[in-house]
């Protein structure tokens, strides 16, 4: 696991700088603007782009079928992609606490359980959601059924926005409990399914 970790990041260390400065520019202009929403927005991005550009490597450079030969798992190699997509999601929510901590100490803070919540637990949605599309159809094909999935939760939340209005408004644990709950579940779910059709996989 750790071999394959330290491949990707010598793989995508561009990238994964950029999407680093990214974050840094968008937590201040979260700061500037008294908005946590940039810098929660900029972590999705980052969470799924991440482990896409080390699938997109792989599979120009073949590495899949060495890989395949060389008996490392199918758990072992799509474990490390979520491991890998965490990482990056981590790295995104420190920037967004560090941003809303900012905001709490020049008065524009929130106390909302939900608003430190939500955004994180979107970033670990949105990489249960790419990972299992990237491993199915691939890069190319996936990055397209990812923007049909991704249009698709946004009209649901816009569908949703009214009641989740209402829920934010209120202050609720419930609601931060709930989605921490179901991020966890999708989460799971997600590595299971991967790791079946990784398995099934014809390098």
């Amino acid at each position: 696991m750790k071999g394959l970790l330290l491949k990707d990041f010598y793989n995508i260390r561009k990238q994964a700088g950029w999407y680093a400065g990214m974050i840094v520019l968008f937590c201040a202009l979260s700061v500037v603007l008294k908005n946590a929403a940039f810098a929660g927005t900029i972590g999705i991005l980052a969470a799924t782009a991440v482990p896409l550009s080390a699938v997109a490597y792989e599979e120009k450079d073949g590495w899949q079928k060495f890989a395949a030969a060389g008996g490392i798992s199918a758990r072992t190699a799509v474990a490390e992609k979520y491991l890998l997509g965490a990482l990056a999601a981590l790295f995104g929510c420190i920037g967004y606490f560090a941003s809303l901590a900012v905001l709490a100490a020049m008065g524009s803070g929130t106390e909302n359980a939900a608003e430190w919540v939500l955004p994180v637990c979107m970033q670990f949605i949105s990489l249960s959601v790419v990972l299992p599309l990237v491993f199915r159809f691939g890069v190319e094909k996936g990055r397209t059924y990812m923007t049909v999935a991704i249009v698709l939760f946004l009209l649901a939340i816009v569908g949703l926005f009214p009641l989740l209005g209402n829920l934010l408004a209120d202050g609720r644990i419930a609601l931060a409990v709930g989605a921490a709950c179901f991020t966890a579940l999708l989460l799971a779910a997600s590595c299971a399914v991967s790791v079946r059709i990784y398995s099934k996989k014809e390098f």
